[in-house]
C-alpha cells in the first residue's frame, strides 16, 4: 500500500488487462504493411487490436548501443496477438518493498501495439502515438489497454516500446569510435527508437485506417519529457503534428556530464565513466587506459545484462529505494538533441517544433511522497495511516507540486506563446475523490497524484495498472470519475482531430481556450469532478516570487527542519523539470546547512 501511494499508478511490471482479452486471431484484422501481412485480434471496447508488431530490428549483440536498424520483412502472415514484449527492467520496480528486484523483459523489445475502432477504414482517422512513462527505467507499450480511447475518441492509437535506462541512453567515446552510422554517434538511443516508431507510423498507419498527416504524440511523466526532446530534434521533422505532455518538463543534461559528470550536477544520476570505473573495480571490464576504445566498446557490448543493472543498482538513487537506478537519460548530443539543450530551445525561435501543444500537471503530483516519510506518518499495525501533522504533510507536497506546475507548464507556455505561432493549452488535473479506507484518508494523503489522470484519459478504471492496490476507485466515486473521464477523452481526442481541445468532440463542454487567448486569471483548464467545480478555466500557477513569499510565512511548517526539508524537495524537483529558483537556493545555503 505504501508503494502504491508513493508512486501512484506507475505500475510498470504487471499487465492486468491481458487476462480479460482472448487474443484470438481475427480474420477481419488482416492487413498488409511494408514488412508483410499481419493479423491481429480484438481489444477492449470492440476495437481491432494488433499487439507486438516489430518496428525495428532487435538491438542486441553488435546493435547494443547503436541506432535502431530497420525491421526485416517476414514470410507468411505475422500474428500480432502476443502480450507486450517489454524492454529490460526490474520486474518489481513499483511493487512491494520486499520485492526481489529480478530483471525481466528482453533487449529484443522494439515492438508496438495498435488499436483501431471497429469501423476504421471508412475514412482516415487521426493517429495518437503513446509514449509511456516509468522514469525512463520502466514501463512498456502494454502498460495500458487503450481500446476505449480509440473507440470513444474515434482515433487510431499506437503505443510504442523504447530501450530503457542505460540501454536506451549511454554516452561514451568508445561507442562513438565504433559508430557505423552518424546516428550511432548519438547517446539518445531510446529517442532514436521513438523516432523509428514514428517513421513506421508514417509508412504503415494508413493500412490500419490512420491519417499519417494528422499524428499526435502524447505521453505521461518520462514519456512527456521524451516528447519535449522529440520536439527539439531535427530528426523528427514531419513525423508528428501535435503534442500532449502530461506531467513532464523541458530538461536535458550536458553531453559531457552524461559521459563523465558527477552526481552533484546530475540530480543523482550516474555518468558512463562512473559506471565503467565501478565495473573495472568489480573485474567486469579492463581499465580504460589499458585498452583501445574499440576493444572497450566490444567488452561493453558483451557485458551480461545482470552485471550492468546490478552495478547501476549499487549507486545511491535519488529516492533511496531498492530497484531504482539513475543513469543519465536525455542529453544534448548535437545529433538527436541540439547542443543548446531543450530548455534553451524552448525559448528560441525555431528551437522546438512550432505545433499545437497541450501541457499540464496533476495538482498533487508529489504529495504521496510524504507517506513514505516516517517523520510525517503514523500507523496502526501498518493497516491504517495518518499524518503526524496535516499541515506539514500538505506543505511538503504543495510547494514542489506548485513549482513543477510553474516550471513545467506556466513558464513553458509563456515562452511558447512568445516565440511560436501555434497555440499552447494548459491544464491541471484536480480529481481527488478516492475517499477513506478505514482510518486512512486517501484523498488527503495522495490527492490528485502523479499518473492518476491516466485511467481518466483511457477509461481504464478496471485495469490493474491504474489502481494496483485497489484503493482509488469505488462505487461511491464511479459516477464522478466516469463523467470526468468522458470529458477528458473528448478534450484529448478533439485536440488530436483539430489541434484544439475547444468544447470537446461533442461541442458541448466548457470551452478550453489557448494560453494567449485568455487573461492569466482564466488561462488554466481545471479538470475536476462536478462536486468540486467540474471542468472549467481557472487562474494560472503562481510565480516563483509569490510562491517563495508564501513559503517564508507559511505557518503550517513549525520548525526549521520542516521548512528546509520542503525547500530541498523544491530544489530537487526543479533540477528534474528544468528552470531556476535562486531565492530557494539562497535560503537553503544560508539557513539549512545544519
Amino acid at each position: 500500500m505504501a508503494c502504491a501511494l508513493l508512486v501512484a499508478c506507475e505500475s510498470a511490471a504487471t499487465k492486468g488487462y491481458t487476462a480479460s482479452l482472448d487474443r484470438v486471431p481475427q480474420a477481419s484484422t488482416i492487413r498488409t504493411i511494408a514488412q508483410g501481412e499481419v493479423i491481429g485480434t480484438f481489444g477492449a471496447a470492440d476495437t481491432m487490436a494488433w499487439y507486438g508488431i516489430p518496428f525495428a530490428a532487435p538491438p542486441v549483440g553488435e546493435l547494443r548501443w547503436r541506432a535502431p536498424r530497420p525491421a526485416e520483412a517476414w514470410a507468411g502472415r505475422y500474428e500480432a496477438t502476443k502480450p507486450d514484449r517489454e524492454c529490460v527492467q526490474y520486474s518489481n520496480l513499483f511493487g512491494s518493498a520486499d520485492a526481489d528486484w529480478t530483471l525481466t523483459g528482453s533487449e529484443d523489445c522494439l515492438y508496438l501495439n495498435v488499436w483501431a475502432p471497429s469501423d476504421a477504414g471508412d475514412r482516415p482517422l487521426p493517429v495518437m502515438v503513446w509514449i509511456h512513462g516509468g522514469a525512463n527505467i520502466g514501463g512498456s507499450a502494454g502498460m495500458y489497454e487503450m481500446g476505449h480511447l480509440a473507440t470513444q475518441g474515434d482515433v487510431i492509437i499506437v503505443a510504442i516500446n523504447y530501450r530503457l535506462a542505460m540501454l536506451g541512453w549511454f554516452a561514451h567515446p568508445s561507442l562513438v569510435a565504433t559508430a557505423e552510422t552518424d546516428l550511432d554517434r548519438s547517446m539518445n538511443f531510446a529517442l532514436l527508437d521513438q523516432i523509428a516508431a514514428l517513421e513506421w507510423v508514417q509508412e504503415n498507419i494508413s493500412a490500419f485506417g490512420g491519417d499519417a498527416e494528422n499524428v499526435t504524440v502524447f505521453g505521461q511523466s518520462a514519456g512527456a519529457f521524451n516528447i519535449a526532446a522529440l520536439m527539439s530534434s531535427p530528426l523528427s521533422d514531419g513525423l508528428f503534428h501535435k503534442a500532449i505532455m502530461q506531467s513532464g518538463g523541458f530538461q536535458s543534461a550536458a553531453y559531457e556530464d552524461a559521459v563523465s559528470g558527477s552526481a552533484s550536477n546530475l540530480a543523482n544520476s550516474v555518468s558512463a565513466d562512473t559506471f565503467i570505473e565501478a565495473m573495472v573495480e568489480a573485474g567486469g571490464l579492463p581499465p580504460q587506459n589499458e585498452v583501445t576504445p574499440e576493444t572497450l566498446a566490444e567488452h561493453l557490448r558483451a557485458l551480461p545484462l545482470k552485471d550492468i543493472f546490478d552495478t547501476y543498482q549499487s549507486f545511491p538513487a535519488a529516492m533511496d529505494m531498492p530497484g531504482l537506478i539513475s543513469p543519465v537519460d536525455t542529453a544534448n548530443d548535437g545529433i538527436v538533441v541540439p547542443e543548446m539543450g531543450i530548455q534553451a530551445a524552448l525559448r528560441e525561435t525555431g528551437g522546438l517544433r512550432d505545433l499545437p501543444l497541450l501541457i499540464g500537471t496533476n495538482r498533487n503530483e508529489l504529495r504521496g511522497l510524504g507517506f513514505a516519510d516516517k517523520e510525517m506518518m503514523r500507523s496502526l499495525f501498518n493497516l491504517a495511516f495518518w499524518p503526524r501533522d496535516k499541515g506539514v504533510y500538505a506543505a511538503f507536497g504543495d510547494y514542489p507540486d506548485t513549482v513543477w506546475a510553474y516550471h513545467g507548464v506556466r513558464a513553458p507556455a509563456e515562452a511558447w506563446a512568445s516565440v511560436r505561432t501555434a497555440p499552447v493549452y494548459t491544464y491541471r488535473f484536480d480529481w481527488d475523490e478516492q475517499g477513506k479506507k478505514l482510518l486512512t484518508d486517501i484523498s488527503f494523503l495522495v490527492g490528485a497524484s502523479h499518473s492518476l489522470e491516466m485511467p481518466f484519459i483511457i477509461n481504464g478504471f478496471d485495469q490493474k495498472e491504474t489502481d494496483p492496490a485497489g484503493i482509488f476507485f469505488s462505487k461511491k466515486n464511479k459516477a464522478s470519475r466516469e463523467t470526468l473521464s468522458a470529458q477528458m477523452i473528448e478534450y484529448w481526442s478533439a485536440f488530436a482531430h483539430h489541434g484544439a481541445p475547444g468544447r470537446g468532440l461533442s461541442g458541448t463542454l466548457p470551452r478550453w481556450t489557448a494560453w494567449a487567448e485568455s487573461p492569466v486569471e482564466q488561462s488554466l483548464m481545471l479538470l475536476d469532478g462536478e462536486k468540486d467545480g467540474g471542468v472549467r478555466m481557472g487562474p494560472a500557477t503562481p510565480t516563483p516570487d509569490t510562491l517563495f513569499e508564501s513559503f517564508l510565512s507559511d505557518s503550517r511548517m513549525k520548525t526549521d527542519h520542516q521548512r528546509c526539508k520542503t525547500a530541498n524537495m523544491v530544489i530537487d524537483m526543479v533540477s528534474r523539470v528544468g528552470g531556476t529558483l535562486d531565492d530557494w537556493r539562497e535560503f537553503v545555503e544560508e539557513s539549512c546547512e545544519q
